[in-house]
């Protein structure tokens, strides 16, 4: 409901003012009236709607006509308007904002920035509540884990498969797939889970936990939250439009309550409902079942404390619209080190510390050098984004999901197609998500925000959707051979065109956006509604009627009061009032009535006038009404009727809007991969991965030239031999002869890190559907990228940097299977070289001692001892390469004796060139030999000790010369000094002794 209270605003005089303070963008302005001295009619021209706020649309009550001001205020501002559907409402803010944005008692006298105010409130709430994802987790001493998680923007609940013998690894990998911006969890789970998530955890308040700030909201529930039984009851009861539930209704606000069309017998429905339950989600996942019925009860919970009873934005808040499973084993398995060490998504604070936002909306985020920059700004939309980077997080195993992809991206990339893509581009860059504008909509705001113009409203974001969508549409289907590429078949089935033309014609043919643009707020055109055209015809008349009165109230007052008479005005809820010019020394308007059997009131003073109610103008208060509040009321109706058209077609704007977006990340790794020069592989179920000429996606755009190579691996073939039905294509070549693991040596800096990351990233980019960075690639399926590369420490971490070593390749043994793709960078470097060398010579044998069931290992090591000590020896499973370079010892300049080629060659290297590289880097070269020296040493395994205390040449000289002194002193006879005297004149003769003997050591040594 429009409220409006006695908040007075200042008149706007015509003649004294070239800007109105009150902007009302309902109707064309005036003419310009002549300049007088004294004017006696002043009202707000063309100005029909500033005070009461048409950013909150009216909610249904009872209508009245008022004909004059005294008619009640609830008759004159609560018309009744059309039933509004139950659907069609949508509000996640407090109800404290949302009285905030129609009550005027915080403005001051003067001041009509308070709806602006209000706005920012509801932006920044909004957006918190759109982007709010709501993730419970629950997890068992003995490792079995539970989630389930909600997305207010989708309206939609996810459940997760339990997960047995899961890990903290793999809760961080849940916390990366849902991205959640509140975790509950009960305090059961073990402490190790507890302490990750409190890492990254901030408070309710928004307070930040030792100094870093949190990812999350962090809350404990109580154990009983997550009860099982408590979970199937709150899901059968939840308010779903799925489907396969379109013949029943649940409402979340009464879980025990179910509803049905024919009411029959309650047990037996309950029954059917489980049942059906049952076909849309696995009734055996207790513990995900408990995490949902942990999220529906605190969803309760915030209706319940966010919203007054009955209210009826509390119907729909909150509401689950889908109820669907997933799991972490859908798609190929990455954790948190996994994105970090390959690069693949990167996000980091905005340099701009201006950027960074107090909210969770605007935490100034951007995107780092990684792979999914490369393609994020080719997106166009914000939905397309969106789903661009839930692909890059979900990268699948589904052979034919991948295959279509491809084929998706290779049909873009046809040059017939060039023009058309780059058309389409443009066409989706004036596309908005249309699930945040409805949800606008359903709460009434046509703005986002004060700073937000109307261009960019829900408006005419609305038009330009239903405008370019269907532009979309028909760019798609002209396309030769679009009816055999899937994406194209879903958006010409989603796109309809009859809801999108309803609404597009509707908004154009109600709303003047050339002169909402000019008012910055939304204008009615005219012609819509007759009514409303002759009270704007009315109101935009009323000046000659104000100056009629003005000069008749100057005739029947006396003559020495004639001047005090500044003018008269008509203000909107005050109605008409006299101006009376204020006697500043007694603070009384100058003239009072005086000689008129009439009552001048005083209704307010601003700027030395005083604004009086009197006979005359209660008269024309009864004869004209309200009328500006009149028209505001009107338009409002108008845009509230407008507004329920629209969301009649909700679902078909939401199902368009989201198909577009994911056209439009196709269309972004279609683009990309023609930007890079990527090539679509070959995908097969055999466990196999052959590139030819793989390059690192990355590293290839910051050098000048890239060196390409090869990768042949093979893992085990498990017990299964028959033949796969998801391969459709010719055979993969044989594998028998490739090897499951390849241990790479070879200097510092020569590469070996970068193909380890590339290849990780070419089967990544491959099962993401996406092109990839080579001149053929042959990628069988691959469950799982494990990887022992990063070492991200931290001083909130209770761990050396060698336990998180073992700890990565602890998980990677325990969950590596045969599909796997393990990358290990140089583990051991953390210990002694001998504890080092035999870690990584266990983990190894490990993985080449499975048999059919040995994963695809990639190792990089500089413990040539493992090979020299005949430790691990080339077979079958296990093949040596090295990064080959050049060395010339006879080069004059230490950094060009060591010439990197950054070509892969088989075998393995005898050395890593360490003083080499230290010379290269800048390590004095008295230092880079005397490594070289002990290098020398430990090849020839000779003894360190001894030799490390023989003495140098020039320190055997001195201490030969010191010996020689000492023994000449010892060979002189030497008389005792028998007086004081005696010993003053042999002092002499013992000193010439001395530098003889000097002279003739120092001699000796010369000619020696």
């Amino acid at each position: 409901m429009v409220q409006r209270r006695g908040t007075p605003h200042p008149p706007y005089r015509m003649a004294q003012s070239q800007s109105p303070r009150v902007t009302i963008p309902s109707t064309p302005p005036l003419p310009e009236m002549a300049r007088r001295p004294r004017p006696f009619s002043s009202i707000p021209r063309g100005n029909y709607g500033q005070l009461p706020s048409s950013s909150s649309l009216p909610m249904p009550g009872p209508r009245s006509r008022p004909s004059s001001a005294a008619v009640s205020r609830a008759s004159v501002y609560s018309p009744q308007l059309p039933p509004h559907p139950e659907r069609s409402r949508l509000s996640l803010r407090p109800s404290a904002l949302r009285a905030s944005s129609t009550s005027r008692d915080a403005q001051s006298e003067g001041n009509i920035d308070g709806q602006g105010q209000a706005d920012d409130h509801l932006s920044v709430d909004n957006a918190d509540a759109l982007n709010e994802v709501i993730l419970a987790l629950d997890m068992k001493q003995n490792g079995n884990l539970g989630c389930a998680y909600y997305i207010a923007s989708e309206e939609a609940l996810f459940l997760m498969e339990d997960v047995s013998m899961a890990t903290v690894e793999i809760v961080e990998t849940v916390l990366l797939h849902a991205k959640p911006t509140t975790i509950m969890a009960p305090p059961r789970v073990p402490q190790e889970v507890h302490d990750k998530l409190q890492r990254g955890a901030h408070d309710e308040g928004g307070s930040v936990q030792n100094g870093v700030q949190g990812a999350y909201i962090l809350r404990t529930l109580k154990s009983v939250d997550f009860r099982y039984d408590a979970g199937v009851d709150k899901l059968l009861g939840v308010q779903s439009q799925v489907a396969d539930f379109q013949n029943m209704r649940y409402d979340l606000a009464d879980a025990g309550r179910l509803y049905q069309d024919d009411v029959g017998d309650q047990h037996e429905y309950s029954q059917e409902v489980r049942m059906r339950l049952g076909t849309i989600i696995n009734l055996e996942s207790r513990l995900a079942i408990g995490c949902a019925g942990a999220v529906l009860g605190d969803l309760r919970r915030r209706r319940t404390t966010q919203y007054l009873p009955n209210d009826p934005d509390a119907l729909v808040a909150f509401s689950v619209k889908s109820i669907a499973m997933f799991t972490l084993f859908d798609s190929m398995f990455v954790n948190a080190d996994t994105m970090i060490s390959l690069q693949i998504i990167q996000p980091e604070y905005h340099p701009n510390s201006q950027m960074r936002g107090p909210d969770k909306s605007s935490m100034g985020a951007k995107e780092n050098l990684s792979i999914y920059g490369l393609f994020h700004f080719l997106a166009c939309t914000p939905q397309g984004r969106h789903k661009l980077r839930r692909t890059f997080m979900r990268p699948s195993i589904d052979i034919d999901l991948i295959q279509t992809r491809q084929k998706t991206l290779a049909f873009f990339l046809r040059p017939g197609n060039a023009e058309t893509v780059m058309q389409l581009g443009k066409d989706l860059r004036q596309v908005k998500n249309m699930r945040s504008t409805i949800a606008f909509l359903e709460k009434g705001v046509d703005s986002p925000g004060r700073k937000v113009s109307v261009r960019n409203g829900v408006w005419a974001s609305l038009q330009r959707f239903a405008l370019y969508a269907l532009r979309i549409r028909d760019a798609l289907a002209q396309m030769t051979a679009a009816e055999t590429i899937p994406i194209i078949v879903r958006v010409l089935e989603s796109v309809r065109s009859g809801p999108l033309v309803d609404i597009g014609e509707s908004i154009s043919r109600t709303i003047d956006f050339e002169q909402s643009s000019e008012r910055e707020r939304t204008a009615v055109k005219r012609g819509i509604d007759a009514n409303l055209d002759e009270m704007k015809r009315q109101y935009d008349g009323m000046e000659h009627l104000l100056t009629e009165v003005g000069e008749k109230m100057r005739g029947d007052i006396p003559e020495w009061a004639q001047h005090y008479i500044c003018n008269c005005v008509f203000l909107p809820q005050l109605g008409f009032l006299t101006v009376v010019s204020l006697n500043q020394q007694t603070g009384k308007p100058n003239y009072e009535g005086e000689g008129l059997n009439d009552i001048w009131e005083q209704m307010f003073v601003t700027d030395g006038e005083v604004y009086c109610k009197n006979q005359r103008m209660k008269a024309m208060d009864e004869q004209c009404g309200d009328a500006y509040c009149m028209i505001i009321d009107r338009e409002i109706e108008i845009l509230y009727e407008l507004s329920v058209l629209i969301l009649d077609h909700q679902d078909a704007i939401r199902e368009a809007s989201d198909i577009i977006g994911e056209l439009d990340s196709l269309l972004a790794m279609a683009v990309g991969s023609g930007k890079y020069g990527w090539v679509a592989p070959r995908i097969v179920h055999e466990n196999v991965l052959q590139i030819e000429g793989g390059r690192h996606p990355l590293q290839e755009l910051v050098v000048p030239s890239f060196i390409s190579n090869d990768c042949e691996l093979s893992g085990g073939n498990g017990e299964e031999q028959e033949s796969d039905p998801f391969d459709q294509g010719p055979p993969a070549p044989s594998s028998g002869d490739l090897p499951s693991t390849m241990i790479l040596t070879g200097p510092n800096h020569s590469g070996k890190s970068i193909y380890l990351k590339q290849t990780a990233l070419i089967v990544y980019l491959a099962h993401l559907g996406c092109f990839v960075p080579a001149d053929r690639a042959l990628i069988g399926i691959t469950d799982r990228i494990l990887t022992r590369i990063a070492t991200r420490e931290s001083v909130t971490r209770q761990e050396s940097a060698f336990a998180i070593d073992l700890r990565q390749a602890a998980f990677a043994m325990n969950f590596a299977t045969r599909r796997s793709l393990v990358l290990i960078d140089e583990f051991g470097k953390g210990t002694n070289s001998q504890d080092g060398a035999g870690l990584l010579t266990a983990l190894l044998c490990h993985f080449t001692g499975l048999g059919p069931e040995r994963p695809k290992v990639l190792a990089a090591t500089h413990f040539h001892e493992i090979f020299e000590n005949g430790f691990l020896t080339e077979s079958m499973e296990l093949a040596f390469a090295h990064m080959d370079v050049r060395i010339d010892f006879d080069a004059d300049a230490s950094e060009n004796q060591v010439t990197y080629l950054f070509k892969l060659a088989p075998g393995r290297s005898i050395s890593s060139f360490g003083s080499r590289c230290a010379a290269m880097n800048g390590i004095d070269e008295a230092v880079v030999e005397r490594a070289e020296a002990i290098i020398m040493l430990l090849a020839r395994n000779e003894d360190l000790e001894a030799a490390c205390s023989k003495l140098s040449d020039t320190e055997t000289s001195k201490l030969e010369m010191a010996e020689g002194v000492a023994r000449a002193f010892l060979e002189q006879e030497i008389e005792a000094a028998q007086s004081r005297g005696r010993m003053q004149r042999t002092g002499g003769r013992y000193r010439a002794m001395l530098e003889q003997i000097l002279r003739a050591e120092s001699s000796t040594s010369t000619s020696t």
